[in-house]
């Protein structure tokens, strides 16, 4: 008996589905439509999103999704090469050296009911893994033991002098220290430097792969979803409520942007041209010029009488939903959305 298209399809999902095991992430046939949270890109692509979804592929039209044994919502993505790891709830660690094809798991902690949001490999061997509640582990062996750490000095001086007069008391010090760190949002590495983002206004630099911090101090409170230095060194952070604030080196000096955007920014996407992009909610999808951030010019006021500053751009979309990160290919835009894979123009 001849099969149509759609009973081929049905046969094809009912297979899938029957593969799946009930610690694996689900094959769905819209995958790709899916909630997808991060993206990044070494010998293949990867991309990460809810319910244990992964796809892999050589480039953006060969993306597939494979079998991973876990259906936790899965969050971030660290690459070295054809060795991959994501973290995401569960305080959970997965990793394939295959290029993606195949996975297993390295850590998962469900009693802690706090999720991993990020991950950072220096090396094959040295990486860390950061998440809610100052949850931040570490590894020197490429994933094989994960231990964890507590890092005051991210914080303001205040919790930290509280905290020092509590420090005769280790008990009481780590469960205070436990409950007062924030949110850890974003890694980022440059120029033997690795950059922390969180929320309460939490931007720190480390010389040492986070084994000691140094915290900026910004006049804002909110938190901050991604934070990186450019190409010409400047630091960038986005956050809340159209927030971004730069500085022009490793110093005190910070001044913030007006990008007339009330919606959150959730990453700084970086070109092969060293241009940048921000991506944010609903569509939000801004070009910024590293070359004009310094200076008081602004664009003429719109309709709310309020005026860009002249290094941001808006470009246009017809896209409604979160953008939460994006790789430039071509002068597109490959982004990871709340309903999926989309493509946008960069113009």
């Amino acid at each position: 008996m001849k099969l149509n298209f759609k009973q081929l399809s049905l046969a094809s999902f009912f297979a899938l589905s029957a593969a799946a095991t009930a610690d694996s992430s689900y094959l769905a046939p819209l995958v790709k439509e899916s909630r997808l949270l991060d993206i990044a890109a070494a010998e293949n692509i990867y991309i990460v999103g809810e319910r244990g979804h992964i796809l892999t592929g050589t480039n953006q039209d060969n993306l597939t999704q494979v079998s991973v044994p876990t259906k936790t919502t899965l969050t971030g993505i660290a690459l070295t090469g054809s060795k991959a790891w994501v973290v995401g709830h569960d305080a959970s660690i997965l990793h394939s050296t295959d290029g993606g094809s195949s996975w297993k798991v390295q850590l998962t902690m469900p009693e802690l009911d706090r999720p991993f949001l990020d991950i950072l490999f220096m090396d094959e061997n040295n990486g860390v893994a950061v998440g809610a509640y100052g949850l931040f582990y570490r590894t020197i062996d490429g994933g094989q033991t994960w231990q964890k750490e507590l890092h005051a000095s991210v914080l303001p001086q205040d919790d930290i002098d509280y905290l020092d007069s509590i420090k005769d008391d280790s008990v009481f010090y780590e469960e205070e220290l436990t409950f007062i760190l924030p949110h850890f949002n974003r890694l980022s590495y440059s120029n033997g430097k690795l950059y922390m983002a969180g929320e309460a206004g939490m931007l720190a630099v480390s010389d040492d792969f986070g084994k000691n911090w140094k915290r900026y101090d910004i006049a804002y409170r909110g938190s901050f979803f991604d934070f990186q230095e450019s190409k010409n060194g400047q630091l960038i952070a986005v956050g809340l409520r159209g927030n971004i604030f730069v500085s022009p080196s490793d110093d005190i000096s910070w001044k913030k942007l007006q990008t007339c955007v009330t919606t959150s920014l959730n990453s700084i996407v970086k070109s092969d041209k060293d241009k940048l992009y921000i991506t944010g909610n609903n569509g939000v999808l801004l070009s910024l010029d590293e070359t004009k951030t310094l200076t008081n010019e602004f664009f003429p006021q719109d309709n709310e009488g309020c005026a860009v500053h002249i290094s941001l751009k808006k470009l246009g979309n017809d896209l409604s939903d979160s953008i939460l990160n994006g790789l430039v290919i071509n002068d597109k835009m490959l982004a990871v959305t709340a309903s999926g894979i989309k493509t946008v123009e960069l113009k």
